[in-house]
């Protein structure tokens, strides 16, 4: 067991630093007092006051260096992961999930070696080898550490977002490669690794929080966007460019990369906030850019501050769907920069209210969607509210009521906490964004201004960093408020009784 002290000196290697990381062994007065330059990397991704937040849980760590071949578009790439078990069983089997497998990412993934604290080690898969098991040659014991190192290959389909999710595709000058590494299974206490089948309904990604560093090997006429924060870059002699970025805690890490693309960018509160888009419509991305920098400003006084050092916006081909949320990153369909309303705006603060649910606060987006979803789409009303908008605000408010009305008119509702898997014929939307979003609105109706905002900053503060589920959202309610809510959260979470649309 080791203690993490932060300690805020400079000059570290001839580098000037904003913080540094040391490590103590159990008994500091007899240890030599160590560096650690992983961790003393990361700070690069963080605000400089929210630092500390690397010290926060011993997290797992992945170091990654990948080589892109736009060309194909492929790749290839080396993942060293290291973990802790923090369960109360022994491991025989750790699992990783190979999202790029699942039919609708249209492209594959292949992990071609792995070997356990230097053993190399079998393997199984399941689910059309969407998931991968690692059979250790020893039991990995409760709170024992441990390191896999895995080999990979992956490709990507091409100008293929009209039939698979776009979010992994090359198209209109932006190669999305969302998820393209083998990503550690969360083990869940009560119910051990998460080995279920993905669900093609809402998102994917199930995982807890990790530390990244990745380097990335790609042509030098590309311009290469991650979670996190670029902390060198370094061109050689053949054409080809070696970026290295550090991500902070996330829960995955999001990589791209883009070509044609212009960029604009603005400083909120400390975050870096870019905006990347097509150069044919120059207002249209200085829009985005404005929006989001006001969506990160309105949800930093809202919510609690983002604590990461950057923020990017990239229009992109997603045509299935408006946007897409990754740590640090959120995509936005390419033809809501066209359109004069307000849908960019509202997707926009949607997607970029998803850093905090989602990416703060975590949650089983296959078994409890509406936790992240619904309170994303409530965060669409505050965000209106906030900037003085106040008819914008009842228009979603009544669009989600609509929504949901018409669903309960053709017998379709269901409990919020219904896994998106039983949410069949259509039903997945009206029940995880409106229903979800009308399920907060009640909460505030029931609670008051005053106790429903202590509970937006008082949630953020205690599951920042975590993975939480429904009880823990209606614990912190009811301390926000000092009150008791379980029927409120039996009517509209627990079962499908015909509540009062707010």
């Amino acid at each position: 067991m080791i203690r993490l002290i932060l300690l805020l000196i400079i000059a570290v290697c001839g580098a000037t630093l904003p913080a540094q990381v040391a490590v103590f062994h159990d008994n500091p007065a007899t240890a030599a007092r160590t560096v650690d330059p992983f961790l003393i990397a990361q700070t690069a991704a963080m605000r400089p006051d929210r630092i500390a937040d690397l010290i926060r849980e011993p997290w797992d760590r992945y170091t990654m260096r990948v080589q892109l071949d736009p060309s194909g578009p492929r790749l290839s790439g080396e993942v060293t992961v290291q973990f802790t078990n923090r369960s109360e069983v022994d491991f025989d089997t750790i699992w990783f999930h190979l999202y790029p497998n699942h039919p609708d990412f249209g492209g594959r993934l292949d992990v071609t070696s792995a070997q356990l604290d230097g053993i190399p080690v079998p393997s199984r898969t399941l689910h059309g080898d969407t998931l991968i098991g690692l059979l250790t040659p020893h039991a990995i014991a409760p709170g024992q550490r441990a390191t896999i190192t895995m080999t990979f290959t992956a490709r990507a389909p091409r100008n293929a977002s009209q039939r698979i999710f776009g979010a992994y595709n090359m198209e209109a000058g932006v190669w999305s490669i969302a998820s393209f590494y083998p990503l550690l299974a969360r083990y869940i206490p009560g119910m051990g690794w998460d080995t279920r089948p993905i669900v093609a309904r809402g998102d994917f990604t199930v995982s807890a929080m990790a530390l990244y560093d990745v380097t990335v090997e790609a042509p030098a006429d590309w311009r290469l966007v991650a979670s996190g924060s670029r902390i060198t870059y370094q061109a050689n002699d053949s054409g080809n460019q070696l970026a290295r970025f550090v991500s902070g805690p996330q829960r995955e890490f999001y990589l791209a990369a883009l070509q044609g693309l212009a960029q604009a960018s603005a400083e909120v509160d400390g975050t870096r906030v870019v905006s990347y888009f097509r150069p044919d419509d120059p207002a249209a991305g200085e829009r985005s850019l404005a929006i989001a920098t006001t969506a990160l400003r309105v949800f930093n006084q809202r919510f609690g501050v983002y604590p990461y050092a950057e923020l990017e916006v990239i229009q992109a081909a997603l045509t299935q769907f408006y946007g897409m949320e990754y740590p640090g990153v959120v995509l936005i369909e390419q033809s809501l920069y066209q359109r004069d309303d307000r849908v960019l705006e509202t997707t926009i603060a949607h997607e970029i209210s998803h850093q905090w649910w989602y990416g703060l606060v975590g949650n089983d987006a296959q078994g409890e969607a509406w936790l992240d979803e619904g309170l994303a789409s409530y965060s669409q009303i505050l965000y209106y509210e906030m900037i003085g908008v106040p008819e914008q605000a009842q228009a979603e408010l009544d669009a989600f009521r609509t929504v949901y009305r018409r669903l309960r008119e053709r017998g379709g509702d269901a409990p919020l906490a219904t896994p998106p898997a039983g949410l069949d014929n259509g039903r997945y939307v009206p029940v995880v964004y409106a229903k979800g979003a009308l399920f907060f609105h009640a909460l505030r109706q029931r609670i008051g201004e005053e106790a429903f905002n202590a509970f937006l900053q008082g949630y953020v503060a205690a599951a920042g960093y975590r993975e939480i589920a429904g009880p823990d959202l209606l614990r912190a309610a009811e301390q926000a408020c000092e009150c008791e809510l379980d029927d409120l959260f039996h009517n509209w979470v627990i079962t499908a009784t015909e509540v009062t649309i707010p």
